[in-house]
């Protein structure tokens, strides 16, 4: 990888306490708000999308109603 490349490191969050963008750690850069749960959540429920739309193309009905489910009790 050279200098001018971004490297990789997580999705971009938002702290839900003081509202700092940020890619996603434990803590919060700005407010030192803990966001372990908040980051494990959010790359869960990322993870499960793209479940769902690799069986949504593959056509599989079963693990397409699981994803479902599993999204709508994540988000409540």
């Amino acid at each position: 990888m050279t200098a001018d490349q971004p490297r990789n490191e997580g999705p971009i969050i938002q702290c839900p306490v003081c509202r700092a963008t940020q890619t996603a750690r434990q803590v919060c850069r700005r407010c030192s708000a803990d966001l372990a749960l908040f980051v494990r959540t959010r790359i869960s429920g990322l993870a499960a999308r793209r479940r769902l739309a690799e069986a949504v193309a593959a056509g599989d009905a079963v693990a397409q109603a699981r994803l479902q489910g599993y999204l709508r009790w994540l988000h409540g």
